[in-house]
């Protein structure tokens, strides 16, 4: 029997995350193949012999449809056996199962008895890169306070890219990429800045025709305004680029948005009254 494999979008709620493992308890079918130098390896057409860990990566279709092309190129299974833990959890090579699945192949895995939910990210760093997603759904699954607000956060704002949603949450443009990936990244102490950034974001991209609203540089130039301008007026610049529009233009940075974003601010201002933005 075929099982679908969950996948999980932004707006997966986080119950939604914790139930997208399906545990079987189909009789194992072992088939013993070649051995080798790390461990015996087993093959067998099971599929549902394993199941797949809520701390692991959620599965990539368009990867495994990559993987199904491989290998009806040139099959390759056996080269890279599953890691899987002593009760059949995958730690890495859920792709390759799915991917084995489709065509009817026989799966190739080694059963490592000490291995754990903890080795999932030392397993898989070498292979298809983790994204940032990946830890994110990583750590969210594994219950730390920052991730989770940061799920719940891009949940509420889809729209904006992972790397966009992770700046506002965090407060900063540093991208803490190895503290992220180690589970100690934290959300800012101001992230309500970053929920009203996202909104007026939004709203730039919903209200107006500038199509580059969700680019990083203009994100970043809006996240600014809101969190570190002192007296800032959110509303008041919506109000000004509503009168004009078409003044919005593409930017090659965020500094250069600031700049255009002063001159909008500060339309039919009086001069004490302007803002420096940049």
């Amino acid at each position: 029997m075929n099982t679908a494999l969950t996948l999980a979008s932004p707006t997966t709620s986080l119950a939604d995350l914790a139930q997208q493992v399906d545990h079987f308890t189909t009789t194992p079918d072992l088939v013993a193949a070649p051995v080798a130098l790390d461990g015996t390896v087993y093959q067998t057409t099971n599929y549902d012999l394993f199941h797949l860990l809520p701390e692991n990566r959620v599965v990539d279709m368009k990867h495994v449809r990559k993987l199904v092309g491989m290998i009806e190129q040139s099959n390759l299974l056996h080269v890279k056996p599953l890691d899987v833990t002593a009760d059949m959890g995958i730690i890495d090579g859920q792709h390759r199962l799915a991917a084995a699945r489709e065509l009817g192949l026989p799966v190739y895995y080694k059963i490592g008895q000490q291995l754990s939910e903890a080795d999932i990210t030392t397993l898989n760093v070498a292979q298809k890169n983790w994204q940032g997603p990946d830890y994110l759904h990583y750590w969210t699954v594994k219950g730390r306070t920052d991730y989770v607000a940061l799920t719940k956060f891009w949940q509420r704002h889809p729209t904006l890219s992972f790397s966009n949603a992770k700046m506002m949450l965090g407060g900063s443009t540093n991208n803490r990429a190895a503290e992220f990936r180690a589970g100690t990244w934290k959300a800012s102490d101001a992230a309500y800045k970053g929920e009203q950034a996202a909104v007026l974001v939004e709203r730039v991209a919903a209200e107006t025709p500038f199509k580059q609203a969700m680019h990083t540089g203009f994100v970043a130039a809006v996240y600014h305004c809101v969190a570190n301008v002192e007296g800032f007026d959110a509303k008041v610049f919506m109000e000004k680029i509503l009168k004009q529009p078409r003044t919005l233009v593409p930017c090659a940075s965020h500094k250069q948005y600031l700049a255009m974003f002063e001159e909008i601010y500060n339309y039919q201002t009086r001069a004490e009254n302007r803002l420096r933005l940049a």
